[in-house]
């Protein structure tokens, strides 16, 4: 979590915020005292993180919680008690941690850290979603390879592939530099 945006309607909400951020290392990047400063900053950056402590000063703060959500930023709500139950009805759904006030450091902590978990697993899963994408890419270039040896040499689909990975160990490069290799020769 690199870039946070707080949104609070007091000073003694955006320092409460603060603080339990800094006990975790996390610092505020920018900050907003009402929705229209908020929908600005949004517009102007990108956050990781927001947190709206409703009500704000000129609204009720959920809807800036569903742009931040809108614009994949990871949202902390944080809703008096006499509105959980409405809040929840609408947004229960949607992604966005709801916590109700007075806000307990033990659970705003712990919500912290499932985002964290949350942000890790998804960048091990963009991770892997680019190796198997590269795969993909490397598969097809392969069988372009073969596809252009068959039919410029001759060859047999497995003489085809026994040549590529031959070239690639001889040569001491990747199949995929082999297959590069073969494409520009022959397809041209």
């Amino acid at each position: 979590m690199e870039q946070i945006l707080t949104v609070a309607g007091t000073e003694q909400g955006l320092h409460l915020l603060q603080q339990l951020l800094q006990e975790k290392g996390l610092t505020i990047t920018a900050s907003a005292d009402c929705g229209a400063e908020a929908r600005r900053l949004l517009e102007e950056q990108r956050f990781n993180l927001v947190i709206v402590n409703a009500p704000l000063t000129d609204e009720h703060g959920e809807a800036i919680a569903r742009m931040a959500h809108s614009k994949e930023a990871d949202v902390i709500l944080l809703v008096k008690p006499e509105h959980v139950d409405a809040v929840y009805e609408r947004i229960g759904s949607t992604g966005i941690y709801m916590i109700p006030k007075p806000l307990k450091r033990a659970v705003f902590l712990q919500t912290l850290q499932c985002i964290r978990i949350q942000q890790q697993r998804l960048n091990k899963l963009q991770e892997e979603k680019g190796n198997l994408n590269r795969q993909i890419q490397d598969a097809k270039l392969l069988n372009r390879a073969k596809l252009l040896l068959m039919q410029v040499l001759k060859l047999s689909e497995p003489q085809a592939h026994h040549y590529i990975e031959k070239q690639a160990m001889d040569l001491r490069i990747s199949k995929r530099e082999v297959a590069e290799g073969i494409i520009n020769t022959y397809e041209t």
